[in-house]
């Protein structure tokens, strides 16, 4: 562990979830000898009496932090061993999971953040929307799934008269007005001439 970092842990560490997974034993023995030796390091009147407490201890790390790494756990621990975190004489499971709390508040939603941010910024900035639907538009690929009302007729729902009767209708009044126009402009040209 000497030279490692936060951040360095966070970016090359070897994730608790797949740690649990592929070598439960193995990870749960680190830890159990990783905490024994932070205990004996730590000068706190009320802490952890037998192996029983150990282990449940290393229980609850496993079962409430399955996302950070190995090496970030080791690196909490460090830090509790340096007096990073205030124990005020008491160092118990309760007390040890409040330091890793704030570890990863510190440390790891920080850089889980800035990863985010990364990554979004990257999957976001070479879409050009406006173009996407113009080009769609242009080769009618993105149509209106309703049709589009004409606005100045609206059917009422107990209504006889059906919406292709009535475009049928407006037609034919619309003929026969274009007919009476075409008529009186005949009738202007015979009377000037």
């Amino acid at each position: 562990m000497l030279g490692m970092t936060p951040e360095l842990a966070y970016k090359k560490g070897f994730s608790m979830c797949l740690a649990n997974k592929t070598n439960k034993l193995e990870l749960r023995v680190l830890l159990l000898a990783e905490l024994e030796r932070l205990v004996r390091h730590v000068s706190a009147t009320r802490t952890f009496q037998t192996q029983t407490d150990l282990q449940d201890a290393v229980d609850d790390i496993c079962e409430l932090f399955p996302s950070l790494k190995v090496e970030e756990i080791l690196t909490a621990f460090k830090h509790i061993r340096q007096g990073r975190y205030q124990l005020y004489g008491n160092f118990t499971t309760n007390t040890l999971l409040d330091c890793l709390r704030n570890y990863e508040m510190e440390h790891t939603v920080t850089m889980r953040e800035q990863e985010h941010k990364e990554r979004k910024e990257v999957l976001t900035a070479s879409l050009d929307v406006k173009r996407l639907i113009d080009d769609l538009n242009k080769d009618g690929k993105l149509k209106s799934s309703r049709q589009i009302l004409d606005r100045k007729y609206i059917p009422y729902p107990n209504d006889k008269t059906d919406h292709i009767e009535t475009k049928e209708q407006k037609q034919h009044e619309e003929e026969a007005s274009q007919e009476a126009r075409t008529k009186t402009k005949q009738e202007r040209t015979k009377r000037e001439a």
